[in-house]
């Protein structure tokens, strides 16, 4: 779905919600023809997805509005639009498709430029920046990465046309929708006193005032001023013809009729009367009854706000090249040198993470001096990606952060009864929370199962439904399911899965680089994306286990057979395993692979897949050998072999007994304590490995993977990247199970 579709839906779902009598009127159709345009020249530029600081939305969605009135209502040719959007709005990108429309515009016409994105004050505060789409997040490189506004006028200037008219739709104070600024160390910010054009032909219509925010309409995720510009020339404005000064006084009074919790008044620069052209006749929209359709909500939206997103950074791998594009002297060949230089472009190719692919070309830049110049390019390449990807990651991250933290708090409202909250109220947010998570990073289907009943019908719902159906149905405390009806009872009836008591931790999806260096299967590490999932707290404990036991769900688990393979408190050897670890809260041990299966399907679940569970010992994916970090293990930590086994008890421990040992998500015991099965067959490296996050089902062998160390265990044991192998059908006392759903 695209970002234009989903804000109509949601515009629409909250007008439903709040019964309104008059909404924001639609854009994407254009207003009747007009004409006149014929010898006019126009640049429209829609900032919305930006590279490196926060988005702006609607912003493409208005800059096509635009796009539609210059060449289908005023009728100006196509070749005379440059329109851009995305990674096209670039400084040298806007500047070239100025300089190239001030050439054809003609002395009848008229030569139009329209921004709609960030502003940001020049250095020296004399100036105003329009942000371009890579410009970094930092004061200096915003300067380099922005075209200034003066820069523009004096590009415009150099025109024939007869007239120049200019909307910016960006505010130059640099502030953000929550006070905070484009970029840091563009504090303190200098108010912005611009200059009024020096051309008598140029008229500019700013979105704010140099110290105010210029943001969206209310009720809509959409800029404001560019939208009720457009309007007014679309007919909004009740004048057949229009000036400069009607097209300011409607977005003015608009503004002052509708907004609330900010001051936003738009500057005009040019003679008032300067006629901008002729009205399409359309009827605009119903200001008192917006107005009054959104009163009091500003109070009711203190209870929930999203969260200001960061952006998310693009990352893009180096292009493919080739020896022949290189220009190498190919007439005097070391081979030596060549054959070194072929291993490192093999290499360049694989699934090799970027930091040891530019490694690779440094020590080839070593080895093969001849080829020195390549290698260190290729080699800071990978470095620049390596960087973008890691810029990337911590952005999606925080994005995944603030989605679960506004989640927590809206899902609570969403419970609450429709006399304490009214219905309107969580349907607007909803519909916020939709507009904000649902492209990036997502929803989970649980989220999108407690969201659906509060958006109106539409393509958003129908989104939401079609996620939610992948979503585990709850279980309430009768022990049925939330639609009401019956959940499957086990075999014997003596006990329910419900009754385990699994304690479900959700891991928020995310993408990481899995495996290590340090052993030949943990190679070579790769990028991995992983769906949101839920994993529990706890190893399975022998309580829990019992009672799937009790309930016929599962086998025993071989502790008084003599068929497990069991310390004795001197020697391993096959007999019943000892007294010491069979406590309630003690993790079980002597399962097999397929009774680790049986039990996890009994309680809803599956094993996790090898990826998920490192990913989640990570503590979703961060780069730390441990599961609390990079500090080595110790008996604080982990149940382990540190002043004797298990630390000193010759045993394992009752689950969560090391919390300083905790992942960030709040997991016991993934390190040490025992080992766990996953779902996945065991291989030799990862090459060839899913990046989905799913198990790897297709055998090479005969054996499966567990993950964890365990109570016996070195610090080796308990790295996070660490894998072991076991046949499925072992039955060992180090051996356990962790669930996941």
């Amino acid at each position: 779905m695209s970002i234009s579709t989903l804000l109509l839906a949601l515009a629409g779902a909250l007008a439903a919600a709040l019964g309104q009598e008059a909404s924001w009127p639609d854009m994407t159709q254009p207003a009747k023809a007009v004409g006149g345009g014929e010898h006019d020249a126009a640049v429209v530029v829609g900032v919305e997805d930006y590279a490196f600081v926060a988005d702006v939305p609607g912003a493409e969605s208005n800059a096509k509005a635009w796009y539609d009135y210059l060449t289908e209502t005023r009728g100006l040719p196509a070749q005379n639009v440059k329109f851009l959007t995305g990674v096209d709005a670039t400084r040298e990108e806007m500047l070239t498709a100025v300089r190239s429309a001030a050439g054809k515009a003609g002395t009848e016409g008229t030569l139009w430029f329209v921004f709609i994105g960030h502003g940001a004050p020049s250095k020296d505060g004399k100036d105003g920046l329009l942000v371009a789409v890579d410009a970094q997040q930092k004061a200096a490189t915003l300067q380099e990465r922005s075209l200034k506004r003066s820069e523009l006028l004096g590009a415009l200037a150099t025109s024939r046309a007869g007239s120049i008219r200019v909307v910016l739709d960006a505010c130059f104070s640099g502030r953000l929708e929550d006070g905070g600024a484009v970029a840091p160390g563009l504090q303190p910010l200098v108010t912005v006193s611009l200059a009024g054009p020096a051309d008598p032909r140029m008229v500019v219509l700013t979105a704010a005032k140099g110290n105010q925010f210029a943001g969206a309409l209310p009720g809509a995720k959409r800029p404001a001023f560019s939208y009720l510009v457009l309007g007014g020339l679309r007919g909004w404005a009740g004048k057949a013809t229009v000036t400069a000064g009607d097209l300011w006084r409607y977005a003015t009074n608009a503004l002052e009729a509708t907004l609330r919790g900010r001051d936003q008044t738009p500057d005009l620069m040019g003679r008032e009367d300067a006629v901008v052209g002729p009205t399409a006749g359309e009827k605009g929209p119903n200001l008192a009854g917006l107005a009054k359709a959104t009163a009091g909500a500003g109070a009711q939206d203190e209870m929930f706000r999203v969260s200001n997103l960061p952006a998310v950074p693009k990352a893009q791998a180096p292009k493919v090249f080739d020896l022949g594009s290189s220009g190498l002297d190919l007439r005097n060949i070391d081979v030596d040198a060549l054959e070194k230089y072929n291993d490192a472009f093999k290499f360049d190719k694989g699934g090799a993470s970027p930091e040891d692919k530019a490694e690779t070309w440094r020590s080839l830049a070593k080895d093969a001096p001849k080829y020195a110049a390549i290698a260190a390019k290729r080699a800071a390449d990978w470095d620049r990606y390596a960087a973008a990807q890691k810029a990337a990651e911590q952005a999606k991250q925080e994005r995944i952060g603030a989605r679960d933290s506004d989640w927590a708090k809206l899902s609570r409202l969403l419970a609450m009864e429709a006399g304490v909250m009214p219905a309107a109220d969580k349907a607007r947010w909803s519909g916020q929370f939709v507009a904000a998570f649902l492209q990036s990073p997502g929803l989970d289907p649980e989220m999108a199962r407690d969201l659906a009943p509060h958006v109106a019908p539409g393509s958003t719902k129908e989104t939401l439904a079609k996620l939610a159906k992948t979503a585990p149905a709850p279980l309430a405390s009768t022990g049925k399911a939330a639609s009401g009806s019956e959940p499957s009872r086990p075999p014997s009836g003596k006990a329910s899965a419900a009754g385990a008591g699994i304690q479900w931790e959700r891991i928020p999806g995310g993408t990481f680089t899995m495996g290590a260096d340090d052993w030949s299967d943990t190679k070579p590490r790769h990028s991995v994306t992983v769906k949101s999932f839920q994993l529990a707290k706890t190893e399975v404990t022998n309580k829990q286990y019992r009672a799937c036991v009790d309930a016929g769900a599962c086998a025993p688990a071989h502790v008084s057979d003599g068929s497990c393979y069991v310390w004795t408190g001197s020697k391993w050897e096959q007999g019943s395993l000892p007294s010491s670890f069979q406590g309630d809260d003690q993790p079980v041990l002597c399962v097999d692979w397929n009774q680790a299966k049986a039990f996890a399907a009994w309680v809803g679940g599956r094993l996790p897949s090898e990826v998920e569970w490192e990913y989640a010992a990570r503590s979703t994916g961060k780069e730390r050998r441990y599961p609390w970090g990079d500090e080595e293990p110790s008996c604080e930590r982990a149940v382990m072999d540190q002043g004797g086994l298990g630390c000193g008890r010759n045993s394992t421990w009752p689950v969560c007994s090391k919390t300083a040992g905790n992942t960030e998500q709040g997991l016991c015991d993934m390190a040490g304590n025992v080992w766990e099965w996953t779902q996945d067959w065991y291989h030799d490296s990862y090459n060839g490995a899913p990046t989905d996050g799913s198990a790897w089902e297709s055998p090479t062998g005969s054996n499966r993977v567990n993950r964890g160390g365990s109570w016996d265990g070195g610090a080796g044991d308990l790295r996070t990247a660490n894998r072991r192998v076991d046949d499925p059908g072992n039955r060992g006392g180090l051996l356990g199970v962790r669930v996941a759903r």
